[in-house]
């Protein structure tokens, strides 16, 4: 991805962060994310990742995408590659039937009901 973006590089680092940071803040539950600690990133004993744990539809998360990448100056023709780059790394999932089942099997209340207004966290 910085090969495709060349010299806007570091606007693309600042844009990438700020997109997760919005895209996890809008999800369901809600998370901070840059609070995160690198290493609670990755797969905790017992626990999803953290993109299983949350859910953001799909056309949404494109919208803030978009949003962050006009306020970063990112050139139209290289808005397919961020999306790319966001959606297939940390983002929140697009699948409300993944991060359900993968919320159930950690023994987590599914996003489902959190969206039904049913939910605690």
């Amino acid at each position: 991805m910085a090969d495709d973006l060349g010299n806007l590089e570091s606007e693309w680092s600042e844009a990438y962060d700020e997109i997760l940071s919005e895209l996890y803040q809008e999800a369901t539950p809600g998370l901070d994310y840059d609070s995160l600690e690198p290493r609670s990133e990755r797969d905790t004993e017992g626990e999803p990742p953290v993109y299983l744990q949350h859910y953001l539809d799909g056309e949404q998360q494109e919208e803030i995408i978009e949003s962050v990448l006009d306020d970063y100056s990112i050139p139209e023709e290289r808005y397919f590659d961020a999306k790319k780059a966001v959606l297939l790394s940390k983002g929140p999932s697009t699948s409300l039937e993944t991060v359900d089942r993968a919320r159930e099997d950690a023994g987590l209340e599914p996003v489902s009901e959190l969206l039904e207004g049913g939910g605690s966290e």
